[in-house]
Order: C-alpha cells, then sequence, then structure tokens
C-alpha cells in the first residue's frame, strides 16, 4: 500500500526543484503519455504506471489499484468514447518536478481536457490538478501513484 500523493510545497521558501535536465526528461515523459491517452493507445498508457500503482481521480468511489485495474478502466474509457466518436486531447501546463529523499520525484501539473465529437471543434471538459509521484525502473520513469482533483473544487 502506498502513502498519499506527496503533498504539495508550503511555506515561503521554494523547495528543491529538479535541474533543467530532469525536468526535461519530465516534461518529455508527460507529453508521450498524454499523446498516448489521445490518440487511443490505452495498453501504453497503463505500461507507464508501476505493477502496484494508484489512480485516484473525482467521481471515482474508490481508488484504482494495479496497472491491471488502470488497464481496463483506461481501455474501456477508450473504447466508449471511439464508439461515441469523440476526440479527447489534454493540454498540460505548470509542471513542477520536485526530487524526494527517497530518489522519488513529485510532480504537479495542470491539464485543461477539451473533447469534441469528430469533426467538431472542441469544448474544454475539465481543468484537472494532476499530483503524481514518479519512479525510476530499469531506466525509465514510472508513475507509481496520481491524484486527480478537479480545479478549485478540492481544498
Amino acid at each position: 500500500m502506498h502513502s498519499e500523493t506527496a503533498p504539495p510545497p508550503t511555506g515561503t521558501s521554494a523547495p528543491a526543484f529538479a535541474d533543467a535536465g530532469l525536468y526535461t526528461e519530465i516534461t518529455q515523459f508527460y507529453a508521450w503519455h498524454m499523446a498516448l491517452m489521445d490518440d487511443r493507445e490505452p495498453d501504453a498508457w497503463a505500461d507507464a504506471y508501476t505493477e502496484d500503482a494508484v489512480f485516484e481521480e473525482p467521481g471515482r468511489t474508490e481508488a484504482l489499484r494495479g496497472r491491471e485495474a488502470i488497464r481496463a478502466a483506461i481501455t474501456r474509457r477508450a473504447a466508449e468514447l471511439a464508439e461515441a466518436g469523440v476526440v479527447m486531447r489534454h493540454w498540460t501546463s505548470n509542471l513542477m518536478v520536485t526530487p524526494l529523499p527517497d530518489g522519488t520525484l513529485r510532480a504537479q501539473y495542470y491539464s485543461l481536457v477539451m473533447r469534441a465529437p469528430r469533426g467538431q471543434r472542441p469544448d474544454i471538459f475539465a481543468h484537472v490538478v494532476c499530483r503524481d509521484v514518479l519512479v525510476r525502473e530499469g531506466g525509465r520513469w514510472f508513475i507509481r501513484h496520481r491524484h486527480l482533483g478537479i480545479d478549485a473544487t478540492e481544498q
């Protein structure tokens, strides 16, 4: 069992942010990860999570636990969107990457989620605050814990 996502920094002193090289690496990780979701590649998207990952999102009473539970949920969602002819896009911004003492990373970013029936203009579906804990395994980054919150509805 994992602890909750690392809390955001508080106070007036700045946390120890990632250096430019690590920040760029994590920025590319998220660009790749979000493109997989938008391109309806649920298996590859789910493979970015650790085997024992936790995924929390609004509207879900219980967190998804484990890569295969996450895979099943995103596969169902991708099929529903495809059947409805809906295109989704995720625009991420304001990424903050903070190395933690145990070697993991805390990443926080905003995601503007847009959707549209194919061939129509998109509308904004949600603005999400994303808080992840990332771990490096075998030379690549994986998401161990993801907490999604609809902006302005969480405390």
